[in-house]
């Protein structure tokens, strides 16, 4: 995997701030998996591609997740901490994101395929949470078929949808992680899904930012090029600013 240097951190905001969240995932699987096309990458599993998203983070900031919640009952404003070792290892992806997977559920036999990035975002454009999840689950129909008979994915019983969700999030588990939070004022137990893509564009948000912010003092106080000041380590480029702008 390649780390992007300080340059390629502030490309890949440019390019990603006017992104889909969908879309900027793969702009930095692409960043960081520059042998593998982006085709490809879209490709992968969500628990594939959130498992490399973790890997990315981990070698950028390190395993620590700091998260912020509020509680649905009393509004209470919650901080924590969670470990990117102990979520990855508690939540196995699919080892080889096998194209095809088969279930039955009494005459009815399906062939299904994880969903991929393609998939999430040709349903984002999807207002209504019910029906987005249908969409996403007739895309992963590969075949459906009734007493050995092909059959239209519209015939297919309403309750098959629940089948396949099933199957789909066994198949892949590290596509949805949900966090378990109780509020330590009311005590209230309640669950929010870990997007680990926003927790990483955030970081490299900010990131970008403050290395621009040093790129302007540094060159405002000694005229240095953009290049060589993202070129220095953190630690000169930091003592360079405090010297040049003590109050920077």
């Amino acid at each position: 995997m390649h780390i992007p240097s300080n340059s390629d951190l502030i490309a890949i905001w440019e390019r990603g701030a006017g992104e889909h969240p969908v879309d900027r995932a793969l702009t930095l699987l692409s960043a960081c998996s520059p042998s593998e096309s982006r085709e490809d990458l879209a490709r992968l599993s969500i628990g594939t591609r959130d498992a490399r998203l973790f890997e990315i983070y981990e070698r950028l900031f390190g395993p620590a997740l700091d998260a912020f919640a509020r509680c649905p009952a009393c509004n209470e404003a919650l901080e924590y901490t969670l470990s990117t070792h102990e979520l990855t290892a508690a939540s196995t992806s699919s080892p080889s994101d096998s194209p095809s997977l088969t279930v039955n559920d009494g005459r009815i036999s399906l062939c299904l395929r994880l969903p991929d990035s393609l998939d999430l975002r040709a349903v984002s454009t999807c207002t209504e949470p019910e029906l987005a999840a249908k969409m996403l689950v007739e895309r992963c129909i590969v075949e459906a078929n009734l007493d050995g008979q092909p059959v239209p994915h519209a015939d297919l019983p309403l309750h098959i949808t629940d089948t396949i969700s099933s199957a789909l999030a066994t198949a892949d588990p590290g596509a949805e992680m949900l966090i378990d939070l109780n509020c330590t004022a009311c005590s209230h137990a309640w669950q929010v899904t870990l997007d680990i893509e926003r927790f990483l564009w955030s970081k490299i948000s900010a990131t970008a930012k403050r290395l621009l912010r040093d790129v302007h003092a540094l060159a405002s106080a000694y005229g240095w090029y953009e290049p060589d000041i993202l070129a220095l380590s953190t630690v000169r480029r930091q003592t360079y600013v405090e010297m040049a702008w003590p109050t920077f």
